[in-house]
């Protein structure tokens, strides 16, 4: 076999190697497995999120087992008195366990959950594993492989919009409730005699280009149509950071020393 041969075999399988891999980058076909470095193809968008002076509530958030867990189970209030989600299929999952040190799964009859975003298992939330708060499509009530999806802000149970505001009836899941409710209610607060309230509801009857999709089997509450609304851009508008170039030029002065200056309106 000559070396033409040979090297012919060896661009064909390193092809036939790389080229789905390829595909599924530029198509949108993503798989997300919990090792997979984000950053590694989204850099700029990691290093916004990384400087982002939210990150570190976020990663608070993704590194709590019980919401992640009322996230993937579609839960829509928290009874603190017998530590019961109820989700929005009419499931209860009660917790078993040691509620003070964590210790113990949320539990439906038979199943058992307790839904972890820290895969590396380190005690923190890093790297990518925040990635998967926004983006892991088990959390939205879509299972089978592990495809990417899109929550944003005004999520029916992160920050709330004008039809429902979960968390509010799930604050107890956090350790301070009374300094994270008015945060979880921000999206259902602003469509209700804010000062923001026309800029949310405008942006709310606006089609995003994300897919709503049909989470647990329900319309979103912050879907317009078939996509979800722009109604998030009105938290990013005061919560992320825009660079501007301002050149200022100066208005013209009265030339005092010039008797003869025209006479006209100067500002």
């Amino acid at each position: 076999m000559n070396k033409i041969t040979l090297l012919t075999i060896a661009m064909v399988s390193l092809a036939l190697f790389v080229l789905p891999n390829t595909i599924s980058m530029f198509v949108g076909q993503h798989t997300f497995e919990a090792g997979v470095q984000c950053q590694k193809c989204h850099v700029a968008e990691y290093c916004e999120l990384d400087e982002a002076t939210t990150i570190d509530v976020h990663k608070r958030a993704a590194n709590n087992t019980n919401y992640t867990t009322f996230l993937s189970v579609g839960g829509i209030k928290y009874y603190p008195s017998n530590s019961t989600i109820s989700t929005i299929n009419n499931n209860k999952w009660i917790w078993n366990g040691a509620w003070d040190s964590g210790n113990g799964t949320w539990e439906n009859g038979s199943e058992h959950k307790l839904v972890s975003l820290d895969f590396n298992g380190d005690g923190e939330i890093d790297g990518a594993e925040l990635c998967h708060l926004c983006h892991n499509a088990s959390l939205f009530g879509i299972e089978g492989g592990h495809a990417v999806t899109v929550r944003v802000c005004d999520d029916d149970r992160c920050h709330g919009n004008r039809n429902h505001s979960y968390l509010g009836d799930a604050a107890d899941l956090f350790a301070n409730p009374a300094n994270v409710t008015y945060v979880v209610t921000a999206g259902y607060n602003l469509s209700r005699g804010n000062v923001h309230q026309s800029f949310y509801l405008n942006l709310s009857n606006q089609s995003s280009t994300y897919p709503a999709g049909y989470p647990f089997g329900h319309a979103s509450g912050n879907a317009y149509g078939i996509a979800l609304s722009r109604g998030h851009w009105t938290c990013i508008a005061c919560h992320s950071d825009v660079g501007t170039d301002v050149t200022l030029n100066p208005h013209p002065v009265y030339n005092h020393s010039d008797a003869d200056a025209p006479q006209r309106r100067y500002w």
